[in-house]
């Protein structure tokens, strides 16, 4: 979609600020679909490094931001700036508000029933003009994709946003996007449980600085150390070896 990409761990990346792709995805849904948009952080690329699968899905996606900051002090180290870090969350957040500010009806998929009510409910309470198509959790058998893809396509939504982590998000959008019916779809990790209130979001200080993942880490170690570490430890690999196959070290 855009010119202007950016090769990072052999992920193209979109060299957008947020308000930019706000407005690309506008142009997107009223164009007219479908299209979807993915996020990619340090563990993303590293996934999609050694899965085929995923590979094709990120290819295959409208557009690319940079939710990791790991992924835009990649890019200025490999040479090729990125203009600024896009987050998932915040990125999701303005596009609520657009989708209230143009009409579109937007459907909300994923998490638990109380993260996905909770995060319809502030975003009624915040967007008065607000069209919600419709809403389900996250929990469902892989023979009940096409029945949700139906449900969400009679709903009559022009956006979706999915909330089931990474890469099952990517893989059911790519999928079942058609199904839909919807005009554009984004995947949105845990975003449902920090907007709904359910889990905290990293304090700012840590947003502007890059360290929400190091937030996360603290939160739950046992669970991310292998993730953030070694996964980090990959990336790393990964952009030295693009640096040194470009010549550049």
């Amino acid at each position: 979609m855009i010119a202007n990409r950016v090769n990072v761990a052999g992920v193209e990346v979109d060299n957008l600020s947020e308000t930019e792709a706000v407005a690309v995805v506008a142009a997107l849904v009223e164009a007219g679909g479908p299209h979807y948009l993915c996020v990619i952080n340090a563990a993303k690329a590293v996934a999609a490094s050694r899965d085929a699968r995923l590979r094709a899905v990120l290819k295959r996606a409208a557009l690319v931001t940079a939710d990791g900051m790991s992924v835009v002090w990649a890019a200025r180290w490999l040479g090729k700036p990125l203009k600024e870090r896009v987050t998932g969350i915040d990125l999701f957040a303005r596009l609520v508000q657009e989708a209230a500010r143009r009409g579109w009806s937007v459907f909300f998929f994923g998490a638990e029933d109380e993260s996905v009510r909770g995060v319809v409910e502030r975003f009624r309470r915040e967007h008065a003009t607000l069209r919600v198509a419709g809403w389900r959790n996250g929990y469902f058998k892989p023979s009940e994709s096409a029945a949700i893809a139906e449900a969400i396509r009679r709903s009559g939504a022009d956006v979706l946003f999915v909330a089931m982590g990474s890469p099952a998000q990517e893989y059911w959008i790519a999928e079942h996007m058609e199904l839909t019916g919807a005009r554009f779809a984004m995947g949105v990790g845990g975003s449902f449980d920090h907007l709904s209130g359910r889990k905290p979001r990293a304090p700012r200080w840590m947003q502007r600085t890059g360290l929400e993942w190091l937030h996360r880490l603290l939160r739950e170690p046992r669970r991310l150390w292998r993730r953030y570490l070694l996964g980090n430890a990959q990336f790393i690999r990964l952009v030295v070896g693009q640096r040194r196959h470009r010549g550049g070290a």
